[in-house]
């Protein structure tokens, strides 16, 4: 797959007379076919290397031909070809699957490569570099995900932290940066390149490269580092970089990602025109994300008055809602004090608010704050002035937004909270209630909402639900109602649900 020279020093007599900038350049090219020459060759697969057992593996993986990962689909079924791969991995040597990384077959070269990466006394690192130009396509179905996967970016991705498996061989720091160095200054198609090229440091070095992937090769990513330099050279550069797209506002994704790390007044003009193009819209654009995060990045009164625009402007009702999602995320990427009354008409007048957000706003005004907590919990609360000041110092901390608005009024109200348990346990959908139930802690008052809820509980997570808790209990009379429930209940005994709720009752003896 590599393309070797046939000789490094006939090469370095390009440097000569030559500019200091050039000189550089040619510098790195020789660097990198240096590198190039010492690690790469063609690739030649010996099939008579490969045991007879092997090959029958190889041959059953060459007609599945997938790469498929342990469960897959909806189902979450394990396929055959998850066998096979169990198969080679056991029956193989290392210095098998390391000649079946040049197979024909992009499939069985990939998993001979995952095989290999669950070795510890492997080096994979000269593998993956004489794979950066193996741009086979393979079918890949990783879970419910199914798409199309060049092979040398499932090596890439195989040994890159933090993809596929945890535990799984990883390259080093030095590794990675020379593998990056690989991709980015070699002409290469692989996907992996765009992500060298992000974690770029942006060095002085770096800097003609980098320009002149957005210059001569159009990269997308390579306008994003551009941009972090900040030089005012590049600006006309990013202001007229645009995507093909038959679309009047469209093809500026990169652009405006490009213009958040470099937010200059120079491109406010572009921002706006923009804007005012996506008001009459009928359909949203992922374009708009990165709209309103380059608009918020400038963090100045002219980024406030674009960001209320689409407020009172959006002409589709049902549009405005993604222009006021996308709102809310770039203000909360770039949290200032100069966005915090968008903060507040965003959670009051759209009832848009994310745990980050909430905790921000609490600070800046509790007794608000409380009461749009209240509003949260409770149906059809309609708000009051009030100046109460929530205690928050005993207040269970959860990563989850509602669990931890509650546990806020389980600190301050306990009426109040267990009225929201209450309601909750009877009404809230199947997602939420686990949250509800987990708090009633055998408290008698949850009794009777637990059975009202199971009477004409359908759904078998619903009802389980209700029952592991009712049996948390410990209480004889509280079984017997259980089962006599279930008798008249019919949904208690049809499907999935009822072999597992003849498990549960089993297991806690109750007959």
């Amino acid at each position: 797959m590599c393309i070797v020279h046939s000789s490094f020093q006939e090469a370095t007599t390009l440097y000569t007379d030559v500019s200091k900038h050039t000189k550089m350049k040619i510098l790195i090219t020789l660097l990198i076919l240096f590198i190039t020459i010492t690690s790469c060759g063609q690739l030649t697969y010996n099939d008579n290397s490969i045991s007879i057992k092997t090959k029958k593996v190889v041959t059953e993986i060459e007609k599945v031909n997938e790469l498929m990962s342990s469960a897959v689909y909806y189902e979450g079924s394990t396929p055959k070809q998850w066998g096979n791969f169990v198969e080679l991995k056991k029956n193989a040597t290392n210095e098998e699957l390391i000649e079946l990384t040049n197979h024909p077959n992009g499939v069985v070269r990939s998993y001979s490569f995952w095989a290999l990466s669950n070795k510890k006394d492997v080096d994979l690192f000269p593998i993956v570099k004489n794979h950066l130009n193996d741009y086979q396509l393979i079918n890949t179905q990783f879970g419910c995900i199914g798409g199309q996967k060049m092979v040398g970016d499932f090596f890439i991705q195989v040994i890159t932290p933090p993809y596929l498996d945890l535990d799984l061989a990883k390259i080093s720091s030095k590794e990675l940066k020379e593998l990056d160095s690989l991709l980015i200054y070699q002409t290469n198609k692989l996907s992996s390149r765009y992500a060298a090229i992000d974690r770029a440091e942006t060095t002085v070095n770096l800097y003609p490269t980098i320009r002149e992937l957005v210059i001569e090769e159009n990269n997308q990513r390579a306008l994003i580092t551009l941009a972090k330099y900040q030089k005012e050279q590049d600006i006309e550069i990013i202001k007229n970089f645009r995507n093909e797209t038959n679309k009047d506002e469209g093809g500026y994704f990169f652009t405006y990602s490009a213009i958040s790390e470099f937010p200059r007044p120079e491109f406010i003009p572009l921002l706006e025109k923009n804007l005012n193009k996506t008001l009459d819209n009928t359909h949203f654009s992922h374009d708009w994300k990165k709209l309103y995060k380059a608009i918020a990045s400038y963090k100045n009164e002219k980024a406030l008055e674009l960001l209320k625009i689409p407020f009172t402007q959006v002409q589709h009702q049902k549009i405005k809602k993604y222009h006021i999602d996308f709102i809310f995320n770039a203000i909360l990427e770039f949290q200032v004090p100069i966005y915090d009354e968008l903060l507040w008409k965003i959670w009051e007048e759209e009832n848009q608010v994310s745990l980050q957000s909430y905790k921000y706003l609490l600070s800046l005004n509790p007794s608000k704050a409380y009461e749009l907590t209240k509003r949260e919990l409770v149906d059809n609360y309609e708000l009051q002035n009030s100046d109460f000041i929530p205690n928050l110092d005993n207040v269970e901390f959860s990563e989850f937004f509602h669990e931890y608005l509650l546990n806020i009024i389980i600190a301050n109200d306990k009426e109040l909270s267990n009225k929201i348990i209450k309601e909750k346990i009877e009404n809230t959908n199947v997602h939420n209630l686990p949250l509800f139930t987990s708090k009633v802690n055998q408290q008698k008052r949850f009794i009777e909402p637990l059975f009202n809820r199971l009477e004409n509980a359908w759904n078998a997570h619903i009802y389980l639900n209700l029952i592991e808790t009712l049996i948390s209990y410990k209480d004889d009379a509280i079984n017997k109602r259980i089962l006599e429930v279930r008798k008249h209940n019919k949904n208690l005994n049809e499907g999935w649900g009822a072999k597992t709720l003849d498990e549960l009752l089993t297991e806690n003896n109750i007959q």
